[in-house]
């Protein structure tokens, strides 16, 4: 890595490094919708494809 004259610590505090937060309720909700309608749309498209339907 390049030294460009600052420390570990002060680039750590600069943002060079994202903090872990925990998930918000919000953010796990939204997790769960996308996650539960991309398998939907699997499912979906997986039918289509083996004749299940239509």
């Amino acid at each position: 890595m390049a030294d460009l004259g600052i420390s570990h610590t002060q680039a750590n505090y600069y943002g060079s490094v994202p903090t872990k937060k925990p998930a918000s309720m919000r953010q796990k909700l939204h997790f769960a919708l996308n996650a539960t309608l991309f398998t939907a749309a699997f499912a979906f498209v997986a039918a289509l494809v083996c004749g299940v339907i239509g």
